[in-house]
């Protein structure tokens, strides 16, 4: 029953009461009841006052009521829509209330949510910390913040921060929670995690500094390779690094590209802490500030040293000899080839020796590699000392040397006087005796010289010129030196076409085999022969082995030819014994120490008698 009700009712009893006492006559007579009358009348008059005041009272109470509902309406809406999750749980994590964005969030409804174990929504490596943490919310009864991850069987574990403050309540403890979604902060943090650990770790000098070049931050190979500490490093100006070997138009250039251009890469000289001047490649970027100016400087660099250092050691082992440290084949060719073009330029005449030991495969072969190498490494020194600084003294392999004398002057005599002094200064100079641990050895060289332009200008033709010349001291008893002449020019093109005709016989079988037989003078039988090589020019005629086989020992076409004798030879004797009455018990061959000289030379004898079912015990 309402108030205004009440106050009706109570009026209607107060009338009822009065009708008893309508007649006046009885109300005058009286003066006791008079008196009552006046009194009941008062209070009606006071309660009617006080009844409309209620009245009055319980409307702007409706109206409060109906504005605090609005606004609770309007909290709960907020609630719902705000822009982090809300959840209220008891002391058993059982969830009490939460708001439409994190269930929204959790792709389920709030209603299925209420009642649930909060926990139930916690990843779970992040409960044992969730637990805690509840624990000393309330224990402390002080808001705090924990970080985990909640997920749902149809969302994936996601970063949130917890917001909780406790509440005492009628009900028992209870704890507010503001969720805040942290997932893009979380992987923004791992990122810059995993930049600074880029950047530290990385295997590169990284520094990096604002517009004036003061160094705000470097890395552990920055420490590592220069020793300066971080501590000794940051603030400093980037000229700590400076080696003096760059002059200051140097680096006013190298930052005046960087401004313009943004960046800038190159080789440069840094110092380390202890004053070591070491090479490094360096790349440098500007960050920019949004109105263009620089921001940052940033510098990644490496120490080249080690690489500079391969890089040496690649070239000299493809451009020179390992064992003595002249030149070898490719770098010899290249600087032939300079000598040629300046040799025409400017008119002047070179010389090119090629030298080698006399005797070399025997001290090598009785004393053992080891001396051998020795002995060569003292011959390179020797030769060195021979010859000027522009000179080029080179090893072929072996024991094959090439002196390359190149700006001899424009007058070819003074340039050949000029080189025959350098010639009888090496054969002097190695002639002296050479001590190679304990051994006592006195050597000697033979060198071939070929002048050019004159002579040649083609480099193929100064080293086969030159080794001609070379090989004619040989012949006349070393230890001396021999110009290439026109005769020894002849001779060598002869030798050469020699060579390439042996080739094409053996190609084109143009060898062929007479037999002288040899008969025994007590039967008067033919008891063997001779195997005679012939060599048939197609366009010549015969050719004798005293013109063709000494050249094709020293070109090596001697093992190829003797194995083509050996095989005619058996093939022949077969052929006879098959189909002549009395066979032949044998045909002698000429070997050439080149051929017994062969690792497989007995097997290769055997398999060919045995191809033409020749005996091999006969061999």
């Amino acid at each position: 029953m309402s108030t205004s009700d009440k106050f009706s009712e109570l009026r209607k009893k107060a009338e009822d009461i009065l009708k008893l006492f309508n007649h006046v006559d009885t109300v005058a007579n009286n003066t006791d009841l008079a008196k009552l009358l006046h009194e009941l009348d008062t209070y009606r008059i006071e309660l009617e006052l006080q009844n409309e005041e209620l009245q009055l009272t319980n409307a702007e109470l409706n109206s409060l009521q109906d504005e605090l509902e609005e606004e609770i309406s309007v909290h709960f809406r907020h609630y719902d829509i705000a822009p982090v999750g809300y959840v209220t749980i008891d002391v058993y994590k059982n969830i009490l209330e939460v708001n439409q964005t994190l269930a929204g969030k959790l792709g389920l409804n709030k209603d299925a949510l209420v009642g649930r174990p909060f926990t139930s929504l916690i990843f779970a490596d992040d409960q044992d910390n969730f637990y805690f943490f509840c624990n000393k919310v309330i224990k402390d009864k002080k808001t705090d913040t924990c970080e985990l991850r909640l997920y749902t069987k149809t969302i994936s574990p996601f970063w949130v921060k917890l917001d909780c403050a406790p509440e005492h309540h009628n009900k028992g403890m209870r704890i507010h929670m503001a969720i805040s979604d942290i997932s893009n902060l979380k992987a923004l943090e791992q990122d810059l995690t995993l930049s600074a650990s880029v950047l530290d770790e990385c295997g590169e000098m990284i520094i990096v500094t604002d517009p004036d070049y003061n160094i705000i931050k470097v890395n552990k190979a920055f420490v590592h390779t220069t020793g300066f500490s971080k501590a000794e490093t940051l603030g400093k100006n980037y000229s700590i690094l400076q080696s003096g070997k760059h002059n200051e138009q140097f680096y006013q250039e190298m930052w005046t590209s960087l401004k313009i251009n943004k960046n800038w890469q190159g080789e440069i000289w840094n110092k380390r802490k202890n004053g070591e001047i070491y090479p490094a490649w360096i790349s440098l970027t500007t960050i920019s500030n949004p109105d263009g100016s620089p921001a940052y400087f940033i510098s990644v660099s490496s120490d080249i040293t080690q690489r500079k250092k391969d890089a040496e050691h690649i070239h000299f082992m493809a451009y020179y000899d390992p064992l003595t440290g002249l030149p070898n084949r490719i770098l010899l060719q290249d600087r032939l080839k300079q000598a040629l073009v300046q040799a025409h330029r400017n008119r002047q005449h070179g010389a090119v020796f090629i030298l080698d030991i006399d005797h070399f495969k025997v001290i090598n072969d009785s004393l053992g590699h080891l001396i051998g190498d020795e002995l060569l490494q003292e011959v390179a020194k020797r030769l060195s000392d021979c010859i000027r600084e522009e000179d080029t003294i080179s090893r072929l392999g072996g024991d094959e040397f090439v002196v390359l004398l190149a700006d001899l002057g424009e007058d070819k005599k003074n340039a050949i006087s000029h080189a025959s002094s350098v010639a009888e200064k090496i054969i002097h100079t190695i002639s002296e005796p050479i001590v190679t641990q304990e051994n006592k050895l006195q050597i000697t060289v033979s060198i071939g010289i070929v002048m050019f332009p004159d002579d040649t200008d083609q480099i193929i033709d100064l080293m086969k010129l030159a080794d001609n010349a070379m090989y004619k001291v040989k012949q006349s008893g070393r230890n001396n030196y021999k110009f290439v002449t026109p005769s020894l020019q002849k001779e060598a093109d002869e030798r050469l076409s020699v060579q390439h005709g042996l080739h094409d016989a053996l190609k084109r079988n143009h060898f062929e085999l007479y037999y002288q037989p040899q008969i025994n003078f007590i039967t008067q039988a033919v008891s063997g022969a001779e195997a005679l090589i012939r060599w048939q020019k197609p366009n010549s005629g015969v050719v004798y082995p005293d013109d063709f086989i000494t050249i094709s020992e020293e070109s090596g076409l001697i093992v190829p030819i003797g194995t083509w004798v050996l095989e005619e030879a058996c093939r022949q004797i077969s052929s006879w014994n098959t189909h002549k009455k009395q066979p032949i018990s044998f045909i002698s061959v000429n070997m050439s120490v080149r051929q017994f000289q062969q690792k497989n030379f007995i097997s290769e004898m055997q398999r060919i008698m045995l191809n033409h079912n020749h005996p091999a015990s006969a061999a």
